[in-house]
């Protein structure tokens, strides 16, 4: 596919990876276990963060009627909501459709069997701008960008990672106590139920998320002037006088080079 697109003399992908010069990472090293890195690795976590949008006349009259907030829930773009199983997407619209809150769903189709009227079904929407809107609840697949975005406007999470790195996020709910974790599969209207009202009754979670915030926020540079300063670093002097002596070992090849 390289050489496809760029040509047969491109080197192969070994190569390329050994003459990497700069890589940014949009990631909060509190998120990375604060993992040591070599110092052309830099982190920016929340460069991604657009303005906020406006919403549609229809949602911004659903958000602006709301008695008691907004439960919002979407499972990203990877995965289609509709084939999910459907005994579990059942014991969710049960559950939400009894609650005194306004639900929010990014729903592929335009229907869910049995949904209450307080269950509003959209095919995409402002995610940032929502989250920081009236959201009391994210219920989210655990995608990065979608962990970030719900930081950023301090909004408590339940999590049900079903793909990649999903499961890594949804863990650091856990940990930082910032939201819980369900399985897909194991997923009942019980412990639905009860991980709903554990996150919306425990004021603990949004205290905890709001300190999160504020941590990973604390930037003496903004993430997006970050980048473009190492970016204009890497342009103006190349990137060889940041690279560990390590770079494109393997670990055999580390440890046998220090063993002597």
């Amino acid at each position: 596919m390289m050489r496809r697109n760029f040509g047969e003399d491109v080197p192969n992908f070994k190569e390329l990876q050994k003459n990497v010069q700069l890589l940014l990472l949009n990631e909060h090293p509190i998120w990375a276990n604060n993992r040591p890195v070599p110092p052309n690795i830099i982190f920016v976590g929340g460069i991604h963060q657009p303005k906020e949008q406006e919403f549609s006349k229809e949602l911004k009259q659903i958000l602006d009627s709301s008695i008691n907030g907004v439960i919002y829930v979407s499972f990203g773009t990877s995965v289609k909501a509709s084939v999910l199983p459907p005994e579990r997407i059942e014991a969710m619209t049960k559950v939400l459709s009894h609650l005194p809150y306004d639900v929010l769903w990014k729903w592929d189709k335009d229907d869910i069997p049995g949904k209450g009227k307080n269950i509003n079904l959209y095919k995409w929407f402002p995610q940032p701008s929502l989250l920081s809107k009236t959201s009391k609840l994210f219920i989210t697949q655990g995608g990065l960008q979608s962990t970030d975005e719900a930081i950023n406007a301090a909004v408590p999470l339940l999590g049900i990672p079903m793909l990649g790195d999903q499961w890594y996020n949804v863990e650091k709910y856990v940990h930082h106590k910032i939201g819980l974790q369900l399985d897909i599969y194991q997923l009942t209207e019980d412990n639905f139920r009860n991980a709903i009202e554990r996150l919306l009754g425990d004021k603990s979670y949004k205290e905890n998320i709001v300190k999160l915030r504020s941590l990973m926020r604390e930037h003496p540079v903004a993430p997006l002037e970050l980048a473009m300063w190492w970016i204009e670093h890497i342009l103006k002097y190349g990137g060889s006088h940041l690279k560990s002596p390590a770079t494109g070992m393997s670990l055999m090849e580390y440890y046998e080079n220090h063993c002597y």
